[in-house]
């Protein structure tokens, strides 16, 4: 009995003497680098962006619609086609509308005679007014009747523009220059015209193409922060690599509801840039607002600074290599910095993490 209860002492004294011999070294290899965990404080650039995503929309674009009724009879464009401004996009049949103009021409030229004849007549029956050949009533009907002629030949000019008017209308031109998209008309089919800018058949919408914006909504807190002017950089998930410089051209003054939580309030805002480079409207695009910024300021990591209700703290490796809580004053801050205007100096150590103890 005694002499295995010896021997397991005996092991287990050696497993302990091994322990003892190889702890040391690994726990050394398991502490953590304590580079890795801090960072010095250095001068860099701060910048403090807004960012949000949207959609790439025409900064002009406009609705084509007939301003008359009539039947589509020739489509001069299709969809993709860059036009000018005033270009011939659609023309209606123009039969009804010409006859209209040829009957309203010749109404015009029988009231201009009839106009002429009352004026003949009035110049006659005042003359023998004068010499009392004709009585008062007679004189005064020979001027009402002269008076009712030319109101009538102006009523049938009248007439003759407006159906002049609506001949023309029935050529539809570009108001400006741009790209034909949603073209949704038949040769042959009848376009209903617009008699309110609700109604009236869509023949196609004209979209410029240059200068394009894009549309983004901003949060509450964001809008404060922005104004008309700001700068702005644009890129697309479409076309990686792809970079365009912009300006807030737009800032809505009142907020409305989101489209999809009616609880919140946003506000749309719209950045211009220019085209070019395969860049559509339509595609989706973000957007990184500069709002402010600090040239060659102290900064450190975002993560070295903690904060404990108002207050900002870092943690300072003193002259005894023990962390020191210090107190600071931060300024501007990006994706990985922040920028500290008080509290801190150049070169100092700050830690990554909260040490252990610390308070």
């Amino acid at each position: 009995m005694k002499r295995p209860l010896l021997l397991a002492l005996l092991a287990a004294a050696a497993a302990g003497a091994l322990w003892w011999w190889l702890a040391p070294a690994a726990v050394e290899r398991a502490a953590p680098d304590p580079d890795r965990l801090s960072a010095k404080a250095e001068r860099r650039d701060i910048e403090s962006a807004v960012v949000a995503s949207g959609f790439v929309r025409p900064v002009l674009s406009s609705e084509i619609k007939a301003a008359v009724s009539g039947k589509v009879s020739r489509i001069h464009v299709e969809i993709g086609q860059l036009v000018r401004k005033d270009a011939l996009l659609v023309e209606l049949d123009p039969t009804l509308a010409r006859a209209d103009r040829d009957e309203s021409a010749r109404n015009v030229q029988l009231q201009r005679l009839n106009a002429e004849k009352a004026a003949r007549d009035r110049a006659r029956t005042e003359a023998l007014r004068a010499r009392e050949f004709v009585s008062a009533k007679e004189a005064e009907d020979a001027v009402t009747a002269h008076e009712v002629a030319k109101l009538q030949l102006e009523d049938a000019q009248a007439r003759l523009e407006k159906a002049e008017e609506n001949l023309r209308r029935g050529s539809i031109r570009a108001p400006h220059d741009g790209v034909v998209s949603d073209l949704g008309v038949l040769e042959g089919q009848i376009a209903v015209g617009a008699q309110s800018i609700n109604s009236g058949t869509l023949l196609m919408k004209v979209s410029a193409v240059d200068p394009l914006r894009v549309d983004i909504n901003l949060n509450e807190f964001d809008a404060t922060r922005v104004e008309v002017g700001r700068d702005a950089v644009l890129t697309f998930d479409s076309m990686p690599g792809v970079r365009r410089e912009g300006k807030v051209t737009f800032l809505a003054p009142f907020g409305t509801a989101d489209a999809k939580d009616k609880e919140v309030r946003v506000f749309p805002c719209q950045i211009g840039f220019g085209s070019g480079g395969g860049i559509r409207p339509g595609i989706s695009a973000n957007a990184r607002i500069r709002v402010a910024s600090a040239k060659g300021a102290v900064a450190v990591p975002v993560s070295a600074v903690f904060i404990e209700e108002t207050s900002r703290f870092v943690f300072v490796r003193g002259a005894a290599g023990r962390w020191e809580r210090r107190p600071i004053e931060a300024g501007l801050s990006d994706a990985g910095w922040t920028e500290v205007t008080k509290g801190l100096a150049e070169g100092e150590v700050v830690s990554l993490v909260r040490p252990a103890g610390a308070r």
